[in-house]
């Protein structure tokens, strides 16, 4: 991966995360915003597609509502980020599910089972 990449991930990653805490998307279904997280971003090579990775920090939202809301704003954030960030042209984006917090809570608790029960030393 090449450091541009990584420095428009990083960007992208930072200015829609501040979108979401300022308030700037206004869809109820984002609401609180301090529960939604952007944990990553990954750019294609050629910088024409961004997946911007989410998950829900509280379950009060449900990430299904989140990630639809992200979805049909795409637009509006997209417009967004071409304003403040000085890139020739913005990537589409996609917004996913991040599954690693899910995951490694998963393999967590398969490890303190298996520690209880004695077969794991």
């Amino acid at each position: 991966m090449s450091r541009r990449q990584q420095r428009v991930e990083e960007l992208i990653r930072r200015e829609i995360a501040q979108m979401l805490l300022r308030g700037e998307l206004r869809d109820p279904r984002l609401s609180p915003a301090s529960a939604v997280s952007i944990t990553g971003v990954g750019v294609s090579g050629d910088l024409s597609v961004a997946r911007v990775y989410v998950d829900v920090l509280t379950e009060s939202l449900r990430r299904d509502d989140v990630l639809d809301a992200l979805v049909s704003g795409a637009g509006v954030i997209r417009t967004k980020l071409g304003e403040r960030l000085q890139l020739r042209r913005m990537p589409e984006l996609r917004f996913e599910a991040d599954q690693s917090i899910t995951r490694g809570a998963r393999v967590e608790e398969i490890l303190s089972e298996l520690r209880d029960s004695g077969e794991l030393e």
